[in-house]
């Protein structure tokens, strides 16, 4: 069984992301017209079905205004699924905190193909996801925490982190790309040249790899764990830290919290899984002496 105060950080973990989402999209909106404004994939519908030629469909004001209208509508669902994560324990409108929570999860998933189509198919950026995606899923497949299997989840957890992890080792490194916000942030935060910044990113992105395979072994899984924690966490409030300005304070804190705060679970869901391992470590061995 899961414990009081795991439990509730996984709660605190969808709240964060729901929440960063909610305000990101009322203020910043989303990468939605990556679809809805991809000629090749939408004009047999706008034409074929709706009779509009393409050039009225995307030039439409209209068309616009529905599209702003649907991203702030995304972010009061996000800001409602925010407050039932919260409370997860405390609702017992089954039926209708799956239903909202759901949406919720199904635009998730949406926003991370628009990101993906919007950075030319880079599927990297939708794995990236995978912590702020899992975790309002396991609230979802899961209406009573308490009953959750302890085993179970820390194997969830483990995969969230290893498909968070990777690509943004994956990245790091340059065995794609580097992406310039990378090499931007560690030269305003650590102050290093463009050039030891590349190899800084290199050798960090090589431990984000090597950790998302030790985070599988019992005998070292904390000391990964415990990196993917401090790593977590450090490049959450990078966001802020690289582009805060204190001559203009508010706009700083406007512009970036948010930033941090759906990033907020990189750390806490490797600290979830610190708390879980004595437990599952001596589960299983009680299992093992059993077999024997």
């Amino acid at each position: 069984m899961l414990k009081q105060f795991p439990s509730k950080l996984l709660m605190l973990c969808a709240f964060l992301v729901f929440i960063a989402r909610a305000y990101q999209f009322y203020f910043f909106g989303a990468p939605f017209r990556a679809i809805f404004w991809d000629e090749s994939l939408l004009s047999p519908i706008v034409e074929g079905i709706f009779n509009y030629t393409w050039y009225d469909y995307a030039s439409s004001q209209t068309t616009n205004m529905w599209i702003e209208k649907f991203t702030k509508g995304c972010s009061v669902l996000f800001l409602i699924s925010g407050c039932l994560s919260l409370f997860w324990q405390n609702i017992k409108w089954i039926r209708f905190k799956k239903v909202i929570l759901g949406t919720s999860i199904f635009f998730l998933v949406f926003l991370g193909i628009c990101m993906v189509k919007d950075k030319n198919y880079d599927i990297l950026q939708f794995f990236e996801l995978s912590i702020q995606i899992i975790v309002p899923l396991i609230l979802y497949l899961n209406p009573d925490l308490s009953k959750v299997n302890s085993r179970a989840l820390m194997l969830w957890l483990k995969i969230s982190i290893v498909l968070t992890f990777v690509p943004h080792g994956l990245f790091a490194m340059g065995l794609i790309y580097v992406p310039g916000h990378f090499i931007d942030m560690t030269i305003k935060i650590i102050g290093l040249t463009e050039t030891q910044s590349i190899l800084f990113l290199y050798i960090v992105g090589f431990l984000d790899l090597l950790i998302s395979v030790l985070i599988f072994f019992p005998k070292v899984a904390k000391y990964a764990v415990g990196y993917a924690i401090t790593w977590g966490f450090l490049t959450a409030f990078a966001r802020l830290a690289s582009g805060f300005n204190a001559h203009f304070f508010w706009p700083s804190i406007h512009n970036y919290t948010y930033l941090v705060v759906y990033r907020l679970p990189h750390g806490l869901i490797p600290l979830i899984v610190y708390l879980l391992l004595p437990k599952t470590q001596t589960l299983t061995k009680k299992l093992v002496l059993n077999d024997n």
